[in-house]
């Protein structure tokens, strides 16, 4: 039997429909779009973290010490190398509405800015107003700027009062973005801004506290910092002094996301692998009313490669379909909640459409149809003349010792490629056996089903 007239057979047959086969589109189409949406998501936050380093960190490099400030020589040093230096510290505290036992408290993190705060990015508050506005004491009272779940915990609105140690501040705005927040690294309590001349008196910030300094770097254009880094940890990390820059912002951020977009492109590959089943049963199902069909064609003497190339056309046509509406889906998806993935995260994230996800989930797809298609197409190779006669063929038996190496090696096809694609080897290589183990469990169970089934008919007979 030539190609094309196999290719022409598998044309003429799919104009017939498709019945049965929506299982196979659905899990196939899912699946892709899911490793597709996980991929688009991770790499468009990826970009937005390199391409906002130094808005995450508050400038284009910072110094922070732990327990003290700055030391006149550090303090020297960062003005020799900085346009701007602005100072920030921050500490655990207790927020205080009221007096008595019946006064109410919340822990919050406490920022304490001057006023170069920010040096880069915008702080959004409700009202919209400037920072600077916000913080500005009023009739001898500082103004603060609260999360806004902190500001309901405490009851408080727009002009109440709080206390933080024995300072006094007024509620002028709520909090709700920081661009340097993800920078700091984790809070215990939610955020509060006030200036940290406003907390002279309050007994907070005496010798022996706990509190953290920072201080943002506003760097000339084209600065070296490789360079900068080298001299101030050579002139002062044995006095405790930590360095960060734009190149590494956030790193608990990007290796969260990184972590876990790996993590959910696995979970999209696992269901992609459970979704199988459904393709083979769906696949078994649509060659099993083909039987007829089959044995015609070996009866006018087709041979059974040939039948199986017919049927494995329709089933790859199938699967394209099936995958570029995945990829369509993984596509569509992710621009359409742009507007949610924005404000979820404290830096502007654009969706970019790259062909490495894309490329990444089709990949996964055809493995997949690949490996759980195979075996019922392989067992059309069995399907003979008989069948017009006797009505004793079917689709569901073993194909081969030639089918199973086939598969096996596509398998390892797809372990290679999910190693060689995973940034996490250990997750990847336990989801792997993850993977395994619940496609062993559901092989026994589906065994069990059938042999209950065939005793029972055999009780009911």
């Amino acid at each position: 039997m030539r190609p094309g007239f196999a290719l022409g057979f598998a044309r003429r047959d799919l104009r017939g429909g498709l019945r049965g086969m929506a299982v196979f589109l659905i899990c196939l189409m899912l699946g892709v779009a899911a490793i597709a949406v996980v991929g688009i998501v991770r790499l468009s936050i990826d970009r937005a973290l390199e391409g906002q380093g130094a808005a995450l960190l508050g400038g284009q490099a910072e110094m922070s010490f732990t327990y003290r400030y700055a030391a006149e020589d550090e303090r020297v040093f960062m003005h020799e190398i900085a346009d701007k230096v602005s100072e920030v510290v921050t500490f655990r505290s207790m927020a205080v509405v009221g007096q008595g036992e019946e006064a109410a408290r919340a822990l919050t993190e406490v920022k304490a800015v001057d006023g170069a705060y920010p040096l880069l990015g915008q702080v959004l508050l409700d009202p919209q107003i400037d920072v600077a506005a916000a913080l500005a004491p009023r009739a001898g009272i500082s103004g603060a700027i609260l999360d806004p779940v902190l500001a309901d915990r405490l009851g408080l609105k727009i002009g109440d009062q709080f206390r933080l140690g024995k300072a006094e501040f007024r509620l002028t705005a709520r909090l709700m973005r920081e661009p340097d927040g993800a920078g700091l690294g984790f809070g215990f309590g939610p955020r509060s801004i006030v200036l940290t001349s406003a907390l002279g008196q309050s007994g907070l910030l005496e010798p022996g506290s706990l509190f953290d300094t920072h201080y943002r770097l506003e760097l000339a254009k084209n600065s070296d910092l490789d360079a900068l880094q080298k001299r101030a940890e050579a002139g002062f990390r044995d006095k405790g002094m930590q360095w960060r820059d734009a190149r590494n912002a956030a790193p608990g951020v990007d290796r969260f996301v990184r972590r876990m977009g790996s993590f959910l492109t696995l979970v999209g590959l696992a269901g992609l692998a459970v979704g199988g089943v459904g393709i083979a049963s769906a696949v078994r199902a649509y060659l099993a009313r083909k039987v007829e069909a089959m044995a015609v064609l070996r009866a006018l003497g087709a041979e059974g490669g040939a039948v199986q190339m017919i049927y494995l056309i329709e089933v790859a046509a199938v699967g394209l379909v099936g995958i570029l509406a995945g990829l369509v889906l993984g596509v569509v998806a992710p621009i359409a909640a742009s507007p949610l993935l924005a404000s979820a995260l404290p830096i502007p994230v654009d969706v970019l459409i790259r062909p490495a996800p894309l490329v990444e989930a089709a990949i996964y797809g055809f493995l997949t149809v690949a490996i759980f298609a195979y075996w019922p197409l392989a067992e059309v190779r069995q399907v003979g003349p008989s069948a017009l006669f006797r009505g004793t063929e079917r689709i569901g038996r073993w194909p081969g010792v030639r089918a199973a190496v086939v598969i096996a090696a596509l398998v390892g096809c797809l372990v290679a490629v999910v190693m060689a694609f995973a940034e996490t080897a250990w997750l990847a290589r336990w989801t792997l056996i993850g993977i395994a183990a619940a496609m062993l469990f559901l092989a026994a169970a589906g065994g069990v089903v059938q042999a209950a089934a065939r005793a029972l008919r055999g009780k009911v007979r």
